[in-house]
């Protein structure tokens, strides 16, 4: 996929819709930097950093990143990104298996999106989950965002233009593991569920199916818009998921290590 769409690398991890990447990866970002005042002083972990795209984003404010992946493709492509934009603060690794390569307590920050979900094996998902956990420092945060089932456990073979298994779990499950590990939630929330702009995506493919006029040039304002509103429209979104009414189906979550635990 990265290779396909070497100019556009959010179509590698997001989808080969760019109107929709803009939209999504900037809720994705917003949803951290309102759960998480990043220091310059942070190290910051990317677990399954993909092609850098939160790597690069971290990397101007804090002091050190690190981002590591299962593909080694990947990694040579995040760091290709970040050669490319002059930033010398970032580290890309290729790491197999468990336990991380990192001492306990190494960072501030551990980030963790649309990962776990190909970890299809539980108990391999237990042990990456302590280690995520054993390698924040006390006080320090991990944030993560995934998509969950609705009900039941989900086995995907594929998910669309991706190869590759998949498991959607019960955002509980993850919760429930996390918090085994004595990290406490400081904040829940649903991604990139904005009741503006999924409507405008609605409308906009249907005309395309129709012949109609294109509704392409709304996108750039609605985003906009979408982004600007979320700060409101969040909690709501949320209430409706939560009772069903609406279907949002990514969520975000912001774990804390309580400051004095232990790293293990």
């Amino acid at each position: 996929m990265n290779a396909r769409h070497l100019h556009h690398p959010l179509r590698a991890v997001i989808s080969v819709d760019d109107q929709n990447n803009a939209y999504i990866d900037g809720s994705q970002k917003r949803l951290v930097s309102r759960a998480v005042r990043l220091e310059p002083h942070f190290s910051v972990l990317d677990y399954g950093c993909g092609v850098g795209r939160w790597t690069l984003w971290f990397a101007p404010q804090v002091q050190r990143v690190v981002g590591v992946d299962l593909s080694p493709k990947m990694v040579e492509a995040a760091r290709q990104a970040a050669e490319q934009a002059g930033i010398r603060n970032v580290e890309h690794r290729a790491v197999e298996g468990m336990p991380l390569p990192f001492e306990d307590g190494a960072f501030d920050l551990v980030n963790a999106v649309w990962v776990l979900r190909y970890i299809t094996d539980d108990g391999e998902l237990v042990r990456t989950v302590q280690e995520i956990c054993r390698v924040v420092r006390p006080g320090g945060h991990v944030t993560f965002i995934e998509m969950i089932a609705d009900r039941e456990r989900e086995f995907k073979e594929h998910e669309g233009e991706f190869t590759g298994a998949a498991v959607y779990r019960q955002l509980e499950q993850y919760r429930s593991l996390f918090e085994g590990c004595g990290m406490t939630v400081q904040e829940s929330a649903v991604s990139s569920a904005s009741p503006l702009y999924w409507p405008y995506v609605a409308a906009r493919n249907a005309a395309k199916r129709r012949n109609l006029p294109d509704l392409s040039p709304l996108a750039p304002p609605l985003v906009s818009l979408s982004l600007a509103g979320e700060g409101l429209t969040t909690r709501l979104m949320q209430f409706l998921a939560g009772h069903s009414i609406v279907r949002c189906r990514h969520r975000f979550l912001c774990f804390q290590k309580p400051e004095g635990s232990s790293n293990r």
